[in-house]
């Protein structure tokens, strides 16, 4: 990509055959520190990763989405959020999860895959 807004620009959910390709380990790790490295209401961190790239464990997982997507894809990953009250009473994981999850959904796509 020759800048960030072609990245944005060329991004779009994937429901097409994934090629039988592994995704590399350092790639998957890449991919999870784009969303670490997003911003987090109050800076609370509520957001957590699991790369599943074990294709017995990720059969078993995609087996169990409903509807069914990314049936043929080599790696997911599973984002895990936890309610933790910041200001004023008010929760940001929500916010926290979405941010984290377009920062990984740019970062694949950098890193020359495709996702949904």
């Amino acid at each position: 990509m020759n800048t960030f807004l072609e990245l944005i620009h060329s991004r779009h959910s994937f429901r097409g055959e994934y090629q039988a390709l592994p995704v590399k380990r350092e790639d998957l790790i890449k991919i999870m520190q784009a969303g670490i490295d997003a911003p987090s209401g109050c800076n609370k961190q509520t957001t957590s990763f699991i790369a599943i790239d074990d294709p017995h464990i990720l059969k078993q997982l995609l087996n169990v989405i409903d509807p069914p997507i990314g049936q043929s894809a080599p790696a997911a990953i599973c984002v895990l959020t936890q309610r933790i009250y910041a200001y004023r009473d008010k929760c940001f994981a929500i916010q926290d999860y979405s941010a984290a999850i377009e920062n990984m959904l740019l970062a694949i796509i950098a890193l020359g895959y495709q996702s949904c």
